[in-house]
């Protein structure tokens, strides 16, 4: 899929991927966009829209309360350029598109195990060392076709051994048995690294806007 592909349904099915593996409830539409109620201290709520257009600047425009975010698949200048000083660019994200199967396996580790769960609305998948610690973790929501892929996490002591693609690669096979045909998430920018040698492949930047806190006096 380009860029130019890139449609509001597709990020409607991310966003209802992310709400399910977060246990917030569903993006609704609104002015042009999707919202979500995340309802946490330092997130309450997050707007995504196809650009950083009119109906984005529409929304920024009206909101004044911190720890409200807007999301937009463009470059992170791009959204910074459309929007009030007032508003925080955050570091970039990748929009990303997974394979039907994927180019690289890694074997699990000496030591380690796969432990598999459900929360939320998601599967998540836990690799323990032996002496009980989590070494890494990731979770997948299935819903209509599409598996989302969220929190893919390596501990800081257990990288560099081929976790990561452990976690992926346990997430993939529960895709695979759902039957998913289309495989999202959005990477920072060390995990892009990983997706992209899984075969996964890029399919617009990913940038996030914020209303700071009010400094404290």
């Amino acid at each position: 899929m380009e860029m130019s592909e890139m449609d509001l349904p597709l990020l409607e099915r991310w966003l209802t991927g992310w709400s399910l593996s977060r246990g917030v409830p569903p993006p609704v539409k609104e002015n042009g966009g999707l919202r979500v109620e995340v309802g946490m201290p330092l997130q309450l709520r997050r707007y995504v829209f196809l650009d950083a257009g009119q109906a984005l600047q529409a929304c920024a425009d009206r909101i004044h309360a911190p720890h409200i975010y807007l999301k937009a698949p463009v470059d992170p200048a791009v959204l910074r350029a459309a929007l009030p000083a007032r508003w925080t660019v955050e570091t970039p994200g990748y929009l990303m598109q997974g394979p039907a199967s994927m180019s690289r396996q890694a074997a699990l580790p000496a030591g380690y195990t796969v432990e598999t769960s459900a929360e939320h609305g998601a599967r998540l998948v836990r690799v323990l060392h032996a002496n009980g610690e989590l070494a890494a973790s990731g979770r997948i929501t299935l819903d209509r076709g599409t598996g989302v892929f969220d929190q893919i996490v390596t501990s800081e002591s257990h990288r560099r051994l081929g976790l990561g693609t452990v976690v992926m690669q346990a997430l993939d096979a529960l895709a695979r048995q759902a039957n998913v045909t289309e495989r999202l998430l959005v990477a920072t920018e060390e995990g892009r690294s990983l997706y992209t040698g899984l075969g996964w492949q890029l399919l617009a930047p990913w940038a996030t806007a914020v209303l700071p806190a009010p400094a404290q006096t």
